[in-house]
């Protein structure tokens, strides 16, 4: 599908405001239609990095996830689905809402750093179990908001996304931000060319290609280490071809705990597909000025 008629379409189908990007979730055999705060979030990451607009209605959508305490949920408190949990804040959708918001204007940077170091920062997993995965390293930044609970599950794309928010918020010399960084270079080593360690390492995230979509963008945030990281991850089997897969209309964005229940959008994959195609295209398009301008250069020597 070329750019434009899409373009036109999810022009149209944003028109409504809040609009929730689409999705379906696998539950065992039932597949139930959903629309939630990440997915959409995702949606609008992959617009802004390729210079394209931003639908306020997709904005809305992501200020409506926003919780009292001041982080960001899965679903908007009022809009939760009633066969979903009551899910508390957590560490991986307020990074990623909350930098959008950011980016688009919607919140000042001031208050997003207030946020950034209350909801993610402030909760830190102090220790783990004798056995567990080698690269798992202490002091790294916890999975949910919730008070009184010592251990807690490390997802190594979340804390991408949350080194993605210190960076751009220039928060990198907070405690734990160290820690997460050694803590990903350890998992990516650890994982090399095999797809079952790399899937392992993020139990939110059914598909390794996310992770490796995030070390990207946390690389372009100015997390440090993350270039090199994101280059490692994308000589591996799982990571090389993470653009091209996260395009597919049956890729897993993401999931519950090691595969519970998994979403699928194929809305999100037509997205990202529109935009790496406008990216191209626009790369494509300053070549072509650059060569007739050097002619035309060339001509007047």
């Amino acid at each position: 599908m070329s750019a434009a008629p899409l373009a036109r379409g999810f022009d149209a189908a944003t028109a409504a405001k809040p609009h929730f990007i689409l999705s379906e979730v696998s539950i065992g055999h039932e597949r139930l239609p959903d629309r939630n705060g990440f997915v959409t979030a995702l949606g609008v990451r992959a617009l802004r990095r390729r210079g394209l607009p931003v639908p306020a209605a997709l904005l809305d959508a992501l200020e409506r996830c926003c919780s009292a305490r001041g982080g960001f949920r899965f679903w908007p408190q009022d809009a939760r689905p009633e066969w979903a949990p009551d899910l508390p804040d957590d560490a991986d959708d307020t990074a990623i809402m909350l930098l959008e918001l950011v980016r688009a204007g919607r919140v000042g940077r001031e208050e997003a750093r207030r946020v950034a170091c209350l909801t993610i920062a402030r909760r830190r997993v102090a220790g783990f179990p004798l056995l567990r995965p080698p690269w798992l390293r202490p002091g790294v930044f916890a999975t949910w908001s919730r008070e009184g609970i010592r251990r807690d599950l490390v997802d190594c794309t979340a804390t991408a996304n949350a080194l993605a928010l210190f960076a751009a918020l220039d928060l990198s010399h907070l405690p734990g931000v160290r820690e997460a960084g050694e803590m990903l270079a350890a998992a990516v080593e650890w994982a090399g060319d095999d797809d079952l360690r790399a899937a392992s390492l993020s139990p939110f995230y059914p598909d390794p290609a996310e992770f490796a979509l995030a070390l990207d963008h946390a690389a372009e945030c100015g997390a440090r280490g993350m270039q090199a990281l994101h280059r490692r991850a994308s000589a591996t089997a799982w990571g090389c071809d993470a653009e091209q897969r996260s395009t597919r209309r049956d890729h897993a964005v993401c999931g519950s705990p090691y595969g519970v229940a998994v979403w699928r959008s194929p809305e999100l994959a037509r997205l990202r597909e529109w935009a790496q195609e406008a990216m191209r295209a626009s790369r494509h398009r300053r070549m072509r000025e650059q060569s007739e301008l050097d002619e035309q250069l060339t001509a007047m020597a």
